[in-house]
């Protein structure tokens, strides 16, 4: 039988991206579908109804935009993920942090942070990822969030108890840095175009200019040029159904917008990188309606939100300018003592921001006495000329510049000035569950109860920042409901060195399943603590280097130039 693809990869995030590129190098024939759509250069939503109808994905309701929400009433938690041409890269803050060795504890063999390194530095590469240059370029140096929480690392450093370690650091961004002024283009390594940042703040509703080096910018377009075996990729394809048939297997899908016509395929291999909850409810489904009925015990399992908690300072001493700069900047990274049963315990806090359009949105929506009595300045002016041209009466030392007048009118804003917004995140407990409800759609079942460690140590170093800057520390107000979000879902999937301890094997493949793999933060068998991104990357990278490169007759006669093979 002619199989339509040697592999078929499900989604475009970290590892569906690095797998596609990856694959297809080796000379596979790869068809890569994405449910979500391409966002090209200044396609991002920005006006007001762009926002309403394109923001976030409901197929339900007609939507399907950049991202979707998810919450259900049995969890402490709500997540926020990614749909598009390059998943999660779209909207995340473009950090890329290595996981410290000891946070590999109950990982399989042959994942240590030694064994990890090599994977970690070609991600690194492929992404052109850099720490943010506030210290060398003076555009970048006015970053004000950047320097209060370098200013609050150093006031909060005093260790305790339960702290070993706290270090300020500039992590690697996946931003484009590079020209002469922001936002003037340029290619990348790949040959892709991109801007250099101009800090508006958008990172995580899309990057309109491209200086995001998202995934559809590096992996993605290289795997779309590579010269011998290019990728193909299917965007508007959301799958519906994988099935196994002995020796290959058949996936459908449809057009989001037009569900009732169905598309199938077949293939050798397929790749399922949806992401924790797109993966692990797809093969939820699978397992529910017999179309792979073999999936283990270990499905659904050992599920996390990587500790994430946002945090809000207000009225700080000295004004933070949440709006100026890229989302994240830089990190405090802390080093903490073990839970009571020996489970390694560390937390990141980063500075946070947002985009300027969020700041003129809260702004109006923010009665403020300066604004009012600007305008109301205004109105009395202009009734006054009325009134004394009216009745002719001469005005001729009246003010005719009217500039300062209507800038009166607009509010300073500076309550959102002085608000500092933190990101933390860290090492929470894997003991979640991911399950279908009746009508198949996907409820998490996790508690805040065995990971409030975690999250009262990260509450308290927050409370020091806040104390630092001068300023007043406000919770999530979610929390007092028992409920936090999480942009960093992990498991689902977990890998494992037998089938007794996990879903796939430790090179992602699924057990009972040869051809099957898993490879994205569903394989992720215990919370990370900085961001996932990099480490999904990574992993990937070392899944696909296990899988040999497929030497057909015509890359056989350019093997001995290897640029040739794989480019």
């Amino acid at each position: 039988m002619q199989l339509d693809y040697d592999y078929i990869v499900i989604g475009s995030g970290f590892g569906g991206s690095v797998m596609t590129c990856r694959l297809a190098e080796k000379g596979y024939k790869v068809c890569l579908l994405e449910r979500g759509r391409q966002w090209k250069m200044n396609e991002f939503p920005r006006r007001p109804h762009e926002i309403q109808q394109s923001l976030f994905w409901n197929p339900q309701d007609r939507k399907f935009g950049l991202m979707e929400f998810r919450d259900s009433p049995e969890s402490d938690i709500a997540s926020l993920t990614a749909s598009g041409l390059g998943g999660g890269s779209l909207i995340y803050a473009n950090v890329l942090l290595k996981m410290p060795q000891e946070f590999f504890q109950g990982w399989p063999e042959g994942y240590t942070r030694q064994e990890m390194d090599p994977y970690y530095d070609q991600v690194l590469k492929m992404m052109e990822a850099k720490p943010y240059p506030f210290e060398t370029e003076n555009y970048y140096k006015h970053t004000p969030k950047t320097a209060a929480l370098k200013k609050a690392s150093i006031a909060t450093a005093p260790l305790s108890e339960d702290k070993i370690k706290q270090e300020h650091i500039f992590p690697p961004l996946a931003v484009r840095f590079e020209g002469d002024f922001p936002g003037q283009q340029s290619l990348n390594s790949h040959g892709a175009v991109q801007s250099k940042c101009n800090k508006c703040g958008e990172c995580d509703i899309g990057c309109n200019i491209h200086a995001k080096n998202t995934l559809d910018l590096n992996y993605l377009f290289r795997a779309q040029k590579i010269k011998d075996s290019p990728a193909e990729i299917r965007t508007h394809a959301e799958v519906i159904r994988i099935q196994h048939h002995n020796t290959f297997y058949s996936v459908t899908y449809i057009i989001p917008e037009f569900p009732e016509d169905q598309i199938t395929l077949t293939t050798k291999n397929v790749v399922l990188s949806a992401g924790s909850l797109g993966s692990t409810s797809l093969l939820l489904k699978m397992k529910k309606y017999e179309h792979l009925p073999r999936l283990n015990k270990w499905l659904g399992k050992k599920w996390c939100g990587n500790g994430d908690l946002l945090g809000v300072i207000l009225d700080t001493k000295e004004n933070c300018e949440p709006t100026n700069g890229p989302v994240i900047t830089s990190a405090i990274e802390y080093t903490c003592t073990t839970y009571p049963d020996g489970y390694s315990h560390g937390m990141y806090i980063e500075d946070a921001g947002f985009p300027i359009g969020l700041g003129w949105y809260i702004s109006g929506k923010v009665p403020q006495i300066h604004g009012v009595l600007g305008s109301l300045n205004l109105v009395w002016k202009n009734i006054k000329n009325f009134v004394l041209k009216t009745l002719r009466i001469s005005q001729a030392t009246a003010k005719i510049n009217m500039g300062s007048d209507f800038a009166r009118m607009i509010d300073r804003a500076d309550f959102l000035r002085r608000a500092f917004v933190l990101l933390g995140m860290g090492r929470d407990r894997s003991d979640g569950e991911i399950t279908l409800r009746e009508d198949n759609q996907a409820v998490v079942r996790w508690h805040l109860d065995n990971s409030e460690l975690h999250f009262s140590r990260l509450k308290d170093e927050m409370q020091k920042i806040a104390e630092s800057l001068g300023g007043t520390y406000i919770d999530n107000p979610l929390s007092y409901l028992d409920k936090v979000i999480t942009v960093h879902p992990l498991g689902g999937c977990p890998m494992g060195a037998t089938s007794d301890q996990g879903l796939v094997k430790p090179n992602g493949e699924v057990y009972g399943y040869e051809g099957l793999y898993v490879v994205d933060g569903s394989i992720i068998p215990t919370s990370l603590g900085p961001n996932p991104s990099l480490t999904i990357a990574a992993i990937a990278e070392k899944v696909a280097e296990q899988i040999p490169v497929k030497f057909t007759e015509s890359r056989i006669k350019t093997s001995a130039n290897s640029t040739e093979v794989v480019s």
